[in-house]
């Protein structure tokens, strides 16, 4: 689901996490183009909006800015994109950070977006923020939610030692979050899609339909490839599927991931077909 398409027809709200400076002044740009909820835990229940912007000497008009402040947590599940800024000051404080993943994590739907703000650290990411994120919300990174990186992140960490799955998630939606935090020179940041861990070759863009990323996968196993993993999928299970042929030379295709579209898609039905009229070939 493209969760950009729904902000431009205001089908769904953006929501901003840590209303320090910076994450104030992402929120008055969302909100000129989308409809937007900023929420910060500091904040007691019951500020009006209006007040809020006054204390720090904003004004804004009310016909440019479609914003709202979520005076509750449970207010941030009318929005679909979540923009974790994750600040209330102008100090790093990790277990801010942590407390507005855990909000996200409650509020998140099927196919919602995760944004980390600049400052977040790729590591912290992967190894703590994510498990915060499928903890709390019950779903899973690539089947149920998608998260992707600020670009001025992409010049300053180093992505080689990320797993697939966070790349591939992040390569899912960069173009549309791009346009969400509108940033027309997107060379002023350098390449915004990250590298898979075979550097030889980049993994193809992938595009709004589904075909467009296992097809390629299918594309790059070989005939023999292709027939073990259906054999193991369908027998053994995933773990032992992905268990053996993680260890393939063939390290370009992404095993964890198509087998969860595999789960998700309803593929797994062809697949067996295709096993059956395999097997039957051979009986003959």
């Amino acid at each position: 689901m493209n969760r950009y398409e729904q902000l431009k027809r205001q089908e769904t709200h953006i929501a901003v996490l840590g209303l320090n400076v910076e994450g104030i002044r992402y929120a008055l740009s969302f909100s000129k183009r989308f409809k937007t909820l900023i929420y910060d835990q500091v904040i007691p229940e019951g500020v009006r909006l209006q007040d809020f912007l006054i204390a720090r000497s904003l004004d804004i008009n009310p016909e440019e800015h479609k914003i709202e402040l979520a005076n509750h947590s449970g207010d941030l599940r009318a929005a679909g994109v979540f923009y974790l800024n994750g600040l209330s000051t102008s100090i790093m404080d990790w277990a801010s950070i942590k407390d507005s993943a855990t909000e996200i994590a409650r509020s998140l739907n099927v196919g919602d977006w995760v944004v980390f703000g600049p400052h977040i650290d790729p590591d912290l990411a992967e190894v703590v923020l994510l498990e915060i994120l499928e903890r709390n919300s019950g779903l899973k990174l690539g089947n149920g939610f998608e998260i992707a990186f600020h670009p001025l992140v992409l010049d300053q960490h180093n992505f080689s030692n990320m797993s697939n799955e966070m790349k591939m998630s992040h390569n899912l939606i960069v173009d549309e979050v791009e346009r969400i935090l509108d940033i027309k020179k997107k060379n002023e940041f350098g390449s915004n899609h990250i590298n898979y861990q075979n550097q030889e070759s980049e993994l193809k863009r992938i595009q709004d339909k589904i075909k467009e990323l296992w097809i390629p996968m299918l594309n790059d196993m070989t005939r023999e490839t292709f027939m073990e993993f259906m054999q193991l999928s369908m027998h053994n299970g995933f773990l032992d599927a992905y268990g053996h042929l993680r260890l393939s030379t063939e390290t370009r295709v992404n095993w964890r991931r198509f087998f969860k579209l595999v789960l998700q898609f309803g593929i797994k039905s062809e697949l067996r077909g295709l096993l059956i009229q395999q097997q039957n070939r051979l009986a003959v």
